[in-house]
């Protein structure tokens, strides 16, 4: 069964308005990110819900859970259980239903969670009737907030569930569309310490990626590049206005979240590498102090050559250094990148300088042998 949905491509024509959504998802991955880079996953952006983590089985055949969310920004007052609130849980359950019917191969034990998510505080309230009151009921609040993070729908009180569930069965009556009750088993609610502002979420993000990724030194670069990965598919239109998982255009692998945090890793070891030893590769390579004093610009530059596949002199010395590991040969880091130089100059059939030569072997050793660097 195949989603068709006037709404499917309502994210294209909002751009503007998803950098919570978005932001949100980063957070999400980043924190938890030492968890979830050990599962072959990808992330859907503005897919079925406002972001997915689907994970793969081991075989990489079949999808065994999905995580959904509908994340929700709210200027001023708490979330209460309101008309906004209760239109959004329909869509959430319904969410859930098309995952569930989506012709992509799941596993035997398929599961998904679906998760209304906010940064701004969340009270859900029961309130008894004049006869509950005589009988001893009593008023009943939920708070997600800094104190409660997240609340799975059974942790919920249940005179609040049954509250909220006939307000949902109401809404879907009223607008004839189906209430899937039946998801409520997946539900699940969130708060996230988010600012309101996206300038401050960016902030928060680069405080997440110099917590948990210490080696990177330039954080907001990080960031940058990892939210782009988002924005390459969150402007993809739904082919033909119809949602499924199997298109291959509205995902981010998680092979590319990986790479890219890999060569964030790797830019910065090389910087590291070249300002602990530049005094000395400086002298034994000839390299100019006008080079020197522009290091970081041929080392991002030899970078984005290396990363084209098409750059045929580049690829040589790429599977060269990939291939002959000079640590095991030689003492110093100047002699090691030395001998690479006038070893590929001499035996293979190039036209870039030495110099060139030089970053592209520099970047690839610590892309290759450069594990034990710090």
């Amino acid at each position: 069964m195949n989603t068709n949905k006037k709404a499917v491509n309502a994210g294209v024509d909002a751009i503007l308005g998803f950098e919570f959504q978005r932001n949100c998802a980063l957070f999400l991955l980043l924190q938890n990110y030492d968890e979830i880079k050990e599962k072959d996953f990808f992330i859907c952006i503005e897919h079925h819900d406002d972001f997915l983590l689907c994970y793969r089985t081991n075989c990489r055949s079949y999808i065994e859970e999905i995580h959904s969310y509908q994340a929700k920004k709210k200027s001023g007052s708490i979330w209460t259980i309101n008309q906004k609130f209760i239109e959004t849980v329909a869509k959430i359950l319904e969410a859930g239903n098309d995952l569930r019917q989506d012709p992509i191969p799941k596993s035997s034990n398929y599961s998904h969670k679906l998760s209304f998510i906010s940064n701004t505080e969340i009270k859900l309230t029961y309130k008894p009737k004049k006869i509950e009151k005589e009988n001893g009921k009593k008023e009943i609040n939920h708070l997600l907030n800094e104190q409660r993070l997240s609340s799975q729908y059974n942790e919920i009180p249940s005179d609040i569930r049954e509250h909220l569930e006939q307000k949902v069965s109401e809404f879907c009556s009223k607008e004839s569309i189906t209430y899937h009750s039946d998801e409520f088993d997946n539900f699940n609610i969130e708060w996230v310490d988010l600012p309101r502002d996206k300038k401050r979420q960016k902030y928060i993000l680069i405080g997440v990626i110099k917590e948990n990724f210490s080696n990177i030194s330039d954080a907001a670069a990080a960031v940058d590049l990892l939210l782009n990965l988002f924005r390459e598919v969150e402007s993809v239109y739904n082919q033909g206005k119809i949602v499924k998982l199997l298109d291959s255009s509205k995902r981010v692998e998680g092979e590319v979240v990986k790479q890219a945090i890999n060569v964030i890793n790797n830019e910065q070891k090389t910087f590291d590498l070249w300002r602990n030893h530049s005094k000395e590769l400086s002298k034994e390579l000839n390299i100019p102090i006008g080079i020197q004093n522009r290091h970081e610009n041929y080392i991002l530059d030899t970078f984005e050559l290396l990363k084209d596949m098409k750059n045929h002199e580049h690829q040589i010395i790429k599977d060269y250094v990939k291939n002959n590991d000079y640590s095991m040969l030689y003492c110093s880091h100047e002699e090691i990148f030395k001998r690479y130089t006038e070893d590929i100059t001499r035996s293979k059939n190039i036209n870039l300088d030495k110099i060139n030569i030089f970053f592209a072997v520099l970047c690839t050793y610590v892309e290759y042998h450069g594990r034990y660097l710090k």
